[in-house]
């Protein structure tokens, strides 16, 4: 299945938050748009603190958040993010199933998805610490 595209509803979608209490799409529906950052297969310090940097600046209009996959494990992946300082919501989906309810088949990619739950960007191959191209995304679609 491709990525899904702008003007598609987006799946509802839930896991478990690495940095908080469980993530559910229905939480943001008719509040504020969704930016979804499915990860590479690894954690890295780099990535980490370009998308806390992002959410600092974003957070008011939008909610940032990560999917990842494949992890050391659970409880080291919590300390690891709370070092970090991260506190947006990162969502841990070993079982893949958020990437396969978007179409992601090549992390990394990014989905912005509005308040009405409609796709409104979607692109794959994105490198997560080029916070040029991901904050360009987020301007030019978060309203």
């Amino acid at each position: 299945m491709a990525l899904l595209t702008a003007g598609t509803a987006a799946p509802a979608f839930k896991g478990m938050n690495l940095t908080g209490p469980e993530v559910n799409s229905e939480n943001y529906k008719g509040k504020k748009p969704v930016v979804l950052i499915f990860s590479s297969t690894r954690i890295d310090p780099g990535q980490i603190k370009a998308v806390t940097d992002m959410w600092k600046k974003h957070r008011e209009k939008t909610e940032i958040i990560t999917v990842s996959y494949k992890l050391p494990s659970v409880s080291m992946a919590k300390s690891f993010m709370m070092q970090m300082g991260a506190k947006f919501p990162a969502i841990f989906d070993p079982s893949q199933a958020v990437y396969k309810a978007f179409g992601v088949e090549n992390p990394v990619a990014i989905v912005i998805i509005d308040a009405n739950g409609t796709i409104v960007y979607s692109a794959e191959s994105l490198e997560t610490k080029d916070t040029k191209t991901l904050e360009d995304a987020i301007v030019a679609n978060v309203k």
